[in-house]
């Protein structure tokens, strides 16, 4: 996926004293070797969209591929029906290469540095969804981007998508792809402006989310 090119907006880069690296989750990571739990007891329930507001803010974002499992696709991210969510901590490690920045990725399968899982309601995760349609996908605020929380989505047994927050960096990774970026320059910009403003809102949710709903420090614990 494109990275985004900060200087274009004037904005510092939030560092943390590392290198930047690639995280196309194709390009060298680790393959996991964890498998997804079992479903819950819960009748499924295919989940469209958060509401008729964000599905027309999305309505021109482009296809994630075929859905696995036979589930449905739908026109919204993460384009695939999806009926049960669960948080994970990832990634109590150091900064290193060959680290998975993804819990989950179809091309990546599952982080082999998973810590704890934590069933979610499907009211929660369409929450995770609402938040990422605000800000149109993942931000990329510093150059090194760890995420070490997540939400992952399933259809069944199938991972569909993960979101995976940063809170060293800020950083949020979206897997699929929420949209197609603009190769012009000016059109970039505008869309990060847009993306910019959205994340100062949903960022704190997000902080919120894991240390007070879910439970989880945001800082890794040591291990």
């Amino acid at each position: 996926m494109m990275r985004w090119i900060l200087p274009l907006v004037g904005l510092l880069v939030v560092g943390c004293g590392k290198d930047a690296r690639s995280r196309d989750p194709a390009a060298g990571g680790e393959r996991g070797v964890a498998t997804a739990p079992a479903p819950a007891d819960a009748a499924p329930v295919a989940v469209v969209a958060a509401d008729a507001a964000v599905a027309a803010v999305v309505a021109d974002a482009a296809p994630a591929g075929p859905p696995p499992d036979a589930a449905p696709a739908i026109a919204t991210w993460p384009f695939t029906a999806w009926d049960r969510a669960e948080a994970i901590t990832f990634n109590h490690v150091e900064y290193g290469p060959r680290i998975p920045l993804y819990v989950y990725t179809a091309e990546q399968g599952w982080s082999p540095k998973l810590v704890e899982r934590y069933p979610l309601t499907v009211e929660q995760g369409q929450r995770a969804v609402g938040w990422t349609i605000e800000t149109r996908g993942e931000m990329e605020v510093s150059k090194c981007p760890f995420p070490r929380h997540a939400v992952v989505l399933y259809a069944g047994q199938t991972p569909v998508a993960s979101i995976n927050v940063c809170f060293s960096c800020g950083d949020i990774l979206v897997w699929p792809p929420y949209e197609a970026l603009p190769e012009d320059g000016k059109k970039l910009e505008k869309l990060y402006a847009r993306k910019m403003k959205a994340y100062d809102v949903v960022f704190p949710r997000w902080e919120a989310f894991f240390r007070d709903e879910v439970g989880v420090p945001l800082e890794p614990v040591a291990r």
